[in-house]
């Protein structure tokens, strides 16, 4: 089931290459992706919520001698990160329809493309195959950036790909460490080989470069506002709604659980990495002339929260980032989609060039108000509930840095409403702008799940909560928290002397019948 989830969008490739036009490749996109999204649904009717492990796992040696397999699993860290991605790629093709005319075949051939890479990145449990699905990923993103993005797209693409490519072969370092140290690639067998202490920090260190430069964190994040304004609205979507989380999703489920010593080494480090970009992205964007190029600087800040809470070390405050993280999909998403669809007809992002629109697109005004609102934090509305644990959990961890990241907040809202008052109230300053119709119905068919799911989440989001609480507990909390003993521990016995090491609590001596 999980091979199958990650390779069906690969055959939309035996189609896509020898179709014409704009609109059937289109078609065929959708419906490869629609099967996918059925398919995950599926899959996940049959996932269950209190499992602690892994479910569905499928496993084959591909190249015994080296430790290397064909591993998958599921389980409640990825379980939600597997539905955001089936969910999110039919809305982009939909999206894309009117506005990706050239070369359409090859846009939506690396959209598929670009799919499997995400879902087999989240879905793999062999440190080699993750890797590849992880470079996978970067070579539609760069075709689709450097062919459909804007007039400064070549620039913006390399500046991705040299910073992408400087973290990955790090972590490829690390990876090859990793595998000689447990003699194996597989994740649950490195996971037990824990390695020493001073090579924790090394490795962790990789691991950690490569996932903060994808997130990204201050000071790595400036390819992305380059990034965000230069590529088409789908792959601005598909940036900040899934390949953005697969940063915050690697420091889960690999740099926590496999280096845990170091992840408490370096916790106060990555919390104020954190801090600061909550602060600089919020004041960055709102000096940003261009609307893009706003929502890209808030995405930098919005990130920050979720690295924020994951080096809390609570449940709450992973449990926030997670949820966190599929709500930022959201709103930013429809963000995103928003700005594209009124850039292909006014042809300008500057939000100079607008100012009074609400009266020609009350439509369109309405559900840029409500998105504005949810990326704001808005209780009763998705953005609130991850934010407000997050904080909660920060505050309990380091009462400075939560209390510095609630600025955060205050600037948020600063710059958002601020956006939507210049754009929308007042006179209109452009003529042109009498022209701009209101959404289509094939726009509101991509807006409306994404706003069903903005006041669902903001409401109850329970349900999101009750799937991941035992994975989180069992896959990242129980190492990294049983980890502050063992640490004590190993403190005593290198003072003690070889006839004085202390043995663990409730231990028994072994005596020569009992052994």
């Amino acid at each position: 089931m999980l091979s199958a989830l990650i390779f069906l969008p690969l055959a939309g490739l035996f189609i896509i290459p020898f179709l014409r036009g704009y609109r059937a490749p289109a078609l065929v996109a959708l419906g490869v992706t629609l099967a996918n999204l059925a398919l995950s649904v599926q899959l996940m009717t049959g996932f269950e919520a209190s499992a602690d492990g892994f479910q569905f796992v499928e496993s084959f040696p591909l190249m015994a001698d080296f430790g290397i397999s064909y591993k998958l699993g599921l389980d409640g860290v990825s379980y939600w990160m597997v539905l955001l991605t089936t969910f999110l790629f039919p809305l982009v093709v939909l999206g894309s329809y009117s506005s990706i005319k050239e070369r359409a075949a090859g846009y939506y051939s690396s959209i598929l493309i670009l799919q499997t890479g995400v879902l087999g990145a989240f879905l793999a449990l062999d440190l080699f195959l993750f890797y590849i699905f992880w470079e996978v990923m970067l070579v539609p993103m760069f075709f689709i950036i450097g062919i459909w993005g804007g007039k400064d797209r070549v620039y913006a693409t390399v500046k991705f790909v040299l910073f992408t490519m400087i973290g990955s072969l790090l972590m490829l370092v690390a990876v090859l460490y990793l595998a000689h140290h447990a003699g194996s690639f597989d994740y649950t067998i490195i996971i037990e080989k824990r390695l020493p202490l001073p090579a924790q920090y090394w490795v962790f260190a990789a691991f950690a470069l490569a996932f903060l430069i994808k997130v990204p964190v201050f000071p790595f994040h400036t390819w992305l506002p380059d990034a965000h304004t230069e590529a088409p609205a789908g792959g601005s979507v598909i940036l900040a709604g899934v390949l953005l989380k697969l940063g915050t999703y690697g420091l889960l489920r690999f740099n926590l659980p496999l280096f845990p010593e170091a992840s408490h080494f370096f916790a106060p480090l990555m919390m104020v990495l954190a801090v600061i970009g909550i602060v600089h992205g919020a004041m960055a964007a709102a000096v940003q002339p261009d609307m893009k190029r706003l929502i890209a600087y808030s995405s930098v800040s919005h990130m920050g929260y979720i690295v924020l809470g994951i080096f809390t070390f609570s449940e709450s405050g992973i449990q926030g980032s997670l949820i966190q993280m599929i709500n930022h999909a959201i709103s930013t998403g429809a963000m995103f989609f928003l700005i594209g669809m009124i850039y292909d007809q006014t042809h300008t992002r500057k939000i100079a060039d607008y100012g009074g629109i609400a009266k020609i697109v009350p439509v369109f005004a309405t559900v840029f108000l409500i998105s504005t609102l949810a990326s704001a934090g808005l209780p009763g509305l998705n953005g609130f509930i991850g934010e407000y644990i997050i904080l909660v959990s920060a505050f309990q961890a380091d009462w400075l840095l939560g209390a510095i990241a609630v600025s955060g907040v205050v600037l948020g809202a600063w710059y958002l409403l601020k956006l939507y008052g210049k754009v929308f109230f007042g006179p209109v300053t452009n003529d042109h702008m009498h022209d701009v119709k209101d959404l289509s119905l094939r726009e509101l068919t991509v807006l409306a799940p994404l706003l069903f799911l903005m006041f669902y989440m903001g409401v109850y989001p329970k349900p999101f909560f009750d799937a991941m609480a035992p994975s989180i507990q069992k896959n990242v909390l129980s190492y990294v928290q049983s980890d502050e003993s063992s640490s004590e521990l190993i403190e005593l016995m290198k003072k003690a002397g070889p006839d004085e090491q202390p043995a663990p609590e409730g231990a028994v001596e072994h005596s020569e019948a009992g052994h």
